[in-house]
């Protein structure tokens, strides 16, 4: 499956320093982001995306998968869905991480980042 890019318009909107063409996929229903997750961040936010991944702070500390929970958590009422539609695919005790969320539209989800950041 190839890496999927929205168009130009995204590439300003999201500030990026790359191309956007590599920081999510969509596979049917469902897409997948490459992520770097920030732990121990003042606050919980999507700061960007920056070298093909969006960047995600996080507050909780990279102890015991808090992080990871918490990540899930956050996108959750970030995009408005339920905690069992996102899995973290790969990098569980790393900070970047392929991130997989179910049956949605990708494109409500990639009309969030462009609104937002």
């Amino acid at each position: 499956m190839k890496w999927l890019w929205k168009g130009i318009l995204i590439q300003k909107k999201l500030k990026m320093n790359d191309n956007a063409n590599d920081f999510f996929k969509i596979v049917g229903n469902n897409i997948i982001i490459k992520t770097k997750i920030i732990p121990g961040s003042s606050k919980n936010k999507i700061i960007g995306v920056y070298v093909n991944t969006l960047k995600i702070a996080i507050t909780s500390p990279p102890v015991e998968g808090k992080a990871n929970k918490k990540c899930i958590s956050y996108l959750s009422k970030y995009f408005d869905i339920a905690k069992s539609k996102i899995e973290i695919l790969s990098g569980e005790k790393s900070k970047n991480k392929l991130i997989k969320i179910y049956n949605i539209n990708p494109d409500d989800i990639l009309e969030k980042l462009e609104k937002d950041i």
